[in-house]
This record gives structure tokens, C-alpha cells and sequence, in this order.
């Protein structure tokens, strides 16, 4: 029996005859007990079981296999033992433990109702995604979407020669495509089936500003400087360029004035890309800097609060860091990637 078996591993001799009752009283209590305990010998065959084991394992007898009542699909975990989904749509935990004569102790546990709420939360979590990520893109587009508008807007003016109308065609189809573009890659970088290659994170900075400059208002500068012209990093370009995009824009909305932009490249400790979008605007207030990239948290009116999250996201995915640098002028941010190196 199992009582006798617990017994003969944690107890003398001489204790079980002094205690004569006790083989009844643990009998008793596996009995009670809500999950499944059985015993196998060397061969994997079943010599012992509780009645919770047999009301969780059909088929569960004396002599029986155990490997052949479970399912062949397991999901391993390493603090819990193993996973597996019983008939009825039940699931149960799986742990076993070595016995001293080569045996083992299994113990099994009805958990359907934390799987099944693992799975509610797992589709929450998947809506909330699917929501930001919606946020995330509308966010995103922004920016191309006004320079395609400034194009096409300047089509309609009056005395335009075909030689500028061709070239403003030219600049909102590319806008266009970019979006389209955009929308593809960003999609597949949240479900990570968007691919990476080699970048040069000069090019890359070149990318961004073709995007930022025609939203800029008059007094602002963009400057773009490299002090690594061969810097390069392994990256899906669409997401990255964004996120470098949404620095920029940030800082274009900071101030209402002039201001001064500068996106510069370098390299960072060895092995390490550097990019730097920093500004002489008016900075950000210490006290404000510890939520900077939460989700939805902004301090400007009309504000969605979702762009220094998305750039945290995608250098995440990157396995870089971002960090606003502690200046006495404007803001600093200094996104720090891998760098890739030279085949």
C-alpha cells in the first residue's frame, strides 16, 4: 500500500512498531487527498494508486503503464513537472520524484481551471496588443501621411510647371508606398515575422530625414552627422527607422519655437551601435522621466502617449536599450543596438 511505502522511506524500523495506527491514518489521509499519488515500480508499471488518481486516470490500475494512459503531447516545465490535457477537456499537472529502489513517485493535479484561466488572459492580452498595436500604427503613419498631403496639395496650385508636378507625383506615390510599406512590415515585426538584414545606420539616419523635413515648420534644423560612416546593425529598417523617426518628431513638437535637431551615429563600447537623436529644446522635467516610455503617459495636449513606447518596443526587439541622457539643455536619447559586424 502507499502508507506502507511512505513509511519505508522516512522511518525506521523500530518507529513503524511503535506506531501501529499510523498505516491506517496515512492510508486515510491519500485517500482524501484531491490529487492524484501513485507509485511506479522500475518498469514504469503502476504497483500503487490512490482513488484520486483513479478518478483522473482512466484506465489507472495496478500493473498498468502510466506513459501509456498519459497523453503522448506534453508540455514540459521544469518548476511544475509536466502539463498534460486528460479526456473530457481536464488538464493536470505531472510531477515525479525518484524512489530509492529505482521506482517512482508521481503525483498528479487537476489544474483545468488555472490553464483555463492562463488562457483567458493570454486572449486579453492578445486583444490589448491587437489594440495597441492599432494605436501603434496609426501613430506611425502620421508622419508619411502629411508629407503624401503637402505633396499632393501643392499639385492643385495654380502655374505649376509639368516638370514640378511630376516631381510632386513622384515624391507622394514614394510617400504612399512607404506607408503601404509601413503598415506591412510594422505588422509582421509585432508578430515577429518581419525579416532582419544588415543596415547602415547612416543610410538609415538619411531615411529619417527624408521623412522628417517636409513637416518641418519654419526655425527648425535637422542636421544628420557620423562619426562611424560603415556603422551597420542587423534590423527590420522599417521599424527601426521609425523608431528613430518618433525621437525626431518628438522633439519637432516639443518646442513652439526654433529648434535644433541633430541625429548623429556613432559606435558605442566595443561591439556596440550607437543612435543619437538629441535637441536644444526646452528638455523633459526630471520628475517625468521614470514613466517616459509607459504606455499611453504624455504631457502634450492631443497627445496619444504611444511614440517613446513603440521606440522602446522595437529596440527591445532588438536587443538594445534606450535612454533619455541626463543634459542641462534639450533632451538627449541615445538607442543602443548591436553592432553587426563585418563579414
Amino acid at each position: 500500500m502507499l502508507s506502507t511505502i511512505a513509511e519505508s522511506r522516512h522511518e525506521p524500523r523500530s518507529e513503524r512498531r511503535r506506531s501501529p495506527h499510523r498505516s491506517a491514518r496515512v492510508a486515510a489521509l491519500l485517500g482524501a487527498l484531491p490529487g492524484g499519488v501513485l507509485v511506479l515500480d522500475s518498469g514504469g508499471a503502476i504497483r500503487d494508486l490512490n482513488a484520486a488518481a483513479t478518478e483522473l486516470l482512466a484506465g489507472a490500475a495496478p500493473g498498468a503503464r502510466l506513459d501509456a494512459l498519459l497523453p503522448s503531447s506534453r508540455i514540459l516545465a521544469p518548476t511544475t513537472g509536466e502539463l498534460v490535457e486528460l479526456t473530457g477537456g481536464r488538464f493536470a499537472s505531472v510531477t515525479r520524484r525518484p524512489l530509492a529502489d529505482g521506482g517512482e513517485l508521481v503525483l498528479i493535479a487537476d489544474v483545468t481551471p488555472l490553464v483555463r484561466m492562463q488562457r483567458l488572459i493570454a486572449r486579453q492580452q492578445r486583444l490589448l496588443t491587437l489594440g495597441e498595436l492599432a494605436a501603434g500604427l496609426a501613430h506611425q503613419i502620421r508622419t508619411p501621411l502629411a508629407a503624401a498631403l503637402l505633396y499632393a496639395s501643392q499639385m492643385t496650385l495654380p502655374d505649376r510647371s509639368a516638370e514640378s508636378l511630376a516631381r510632386c507625383a513622384q515624391k507622394t506615390a514614394a510617400s504612399l508606398r512607404q506607408l503601404d510599406r509601413l503598415v506591412t512590415e510594422m505588422l509582421a515585426f509585432a508578430h515577429g515575422g518581419a525579416e532582419r538584414e544588415p543596415v547602415s545606420v547612416s543610410a538609415l539616419l538619411e531615411q529619417v530625414a527624408q521623412w522628417v523635413r517636409p513637416v518641418m515648420r519654419d526655425g527648425v534644423t535637422l542636421t544628420i552627422r557620423t562619426e562611424a560612416p560603415k556603422l551597420s546593425v542587423r534590423a527590420n529598417a522599417s521599424a527601426l527607422s521609425s523608431a528613430v523617426m518618433n525621437l525626431a518628431i518628438n522633439a519637432l513638437q516639443a518646442a513652439d519655437g526654433p529648434i535644433a535637431i541633430e541625429l548623429l551615429a556613432r559606435e558605442g563600447a566595443p561591439g556596440r551601435a550607437q543612435i543619437v537623436v538629441r535637441d536644444d529644446g526646452p528638455g523633459i522635467p526630471s520628475a517625468l522621466r521614470g514613466r517616459l516610455f509607459d504606455p499611453f503617459f504624455t504631457t502634450r495636449a492631443g497627445g496619444n502617449g504611444l511614440g517613446l513606447s513603440i521606440v522602446k518596443s522595437v529596440v527591445d526587439a532588438h536587443q538594445g536599450s534606450v535612454e533619455l541622457l541626463d543634459t542641462p539643455i534639450g533632451a538627449t536619447f541615445v538607442i543602443d543596438l548591436p553592432a553587426e559586424t563585418p563579414a
